[in-house]
This record gives C-alpha cells, sequence and structure tokens, in this order.
C-alpha cells in the first residue's frame, strides 16, 4: 500500500480525480489558500494542508512517515481527528454524505442509528446526484479506498480524541465533531 504523500502526489497529477473529489467537497487546490486562521495542535506537531471543503474547513496532516493522522479544521470552530491515515480519510470523504452527517448522532452500542441517518442523507444526495454510487465506486477503485461503513467508529473515536483538537493562534480549542 502506497504512502500518503505517494497517494497525495497520485491525487495532484490526476486531473479527473481532483476534479470527482472536489465534487465530494475534499479540494486540493483550496490547501492553496491555508486555513481560514492558523492553528496549531497542544503537542505541536506540523500540520500540513492538503485540501479544504466549500464551508471554508480545511483537511491537514499532520505528524511524519508513511501514514499520517487527517485533521479536520471546520471554519465554524469545530475540529479534530478523523482518520489515521490520508486513504481512511479519503474513504470516509468519499462514503459518507459528509462528515459533518457522520459526526452529527452518536456511534451508539452497534452504530444502527447513525447508519439509518446516514442511509437517509444519502438518499437525499442522489436525489440530485444520480450517478453518486457510480462515482463513489470510481474513486474507490482508483485510490484503493476501503469502505466507510466500516471506519465510522474509528472516526468517533478519533474524533474524541483530544491530543488533535486544533488551537488557535488566540489559544481558543476548538469544539468536538461530536457536540
Amino acid at each position: 500500500m502506497q504512502s500518503d504523500r505517494a497517494l497525495l502526489d497520485q491525487i495532484r497529477t490526476t486531473p479527473w480525480v481532483v476534479a470527482l473529489l472536489a465534487r465530494f467537497d475534499f479540494d486540493v487546490a483550496r490547501a492553496a489558500s491555508g486555513p481560514v486562521e492558523p492553528v496549531h495542535l497542544a503537542g505541536g506537531e506540523f500540520l500540513e494542508m492538503i485540501a479544504g471543503d466549500a464551508s471554508g474547513g480545511a483537511f491537514m496532516l499532520t505528524g511524519s512517515g508513511g501514514r499520517r493522522p487527517v485533521v479536520y479544521v471546520g471554519s465554524e470552530g469545530e475540529g479534530g481527528l478523523i482518520a489515521m491515515s490520508m486513504r481512511d480519510a479519503l474513504a470516509l470523504v468519499v462514503g459518507l454524505p459528509s462528515l459533518h452527517d457522520a459526526t452529527a448522532k452518536p456511534f451508539g452500542d452497534d452504530g444502527s442509528q447513525l447508519r439509518d441517518w446516514l442511509v437517509q442523507a444519502d438518499h437525499d444526495l442522489r436525489a440530485d446526484w444520480p450517478q453518486l454510487d457510480m462515482e463513489r465506486g470510481r474513486l474507490r477503485e482508483a485510490l484503493d479506498l476501503p469502505p466507510a461503513d466500516e471506519l465510522l467508529a474509528a472516526l468517533h473515536a478519533a474524533a474524541a480524541d483530544e491530543h488533535y483538537r486544533p488551537i488557535s493562534d488566540a489559544g481558543e480549542r476548538y469544539r468536538s465533531m461530536l457536540e
């Protein structure tokens, strides 16, 4: 399996992937602008913006090595860890209606309530985007992404990890995405 850096390079050099990921609200062109405000982590780990979303949020890699954790920094003061690798973060972005939908309800004992909520949100999304499933399949195959459903529990555990909660330069800790 390729490193997160190699995966990012593959994305950046494949125009149709760049365009389709932007449709899934993971726009690599927005990385050039940086996050809405400068942020850091309590431990001082380096943050590298790799993409943005339409609401002004930022997807940022942290750490070093082949697999790097991905932190989401929302424009409304919410944020945190979403996955322990870029591949898993992309699987969530592509496979779910949105990260916001996936963190809007608790995972619960078996995740069934959350899954029901996501099925309804997907149904609503398909009304405006009939090719959704086909385009998800294209990206999953091209980027070798795992199924998002298998990552829901990990997303909720990651989002609760206070170590990865962004902090503004003014010293204000971002809210959990789970609230």
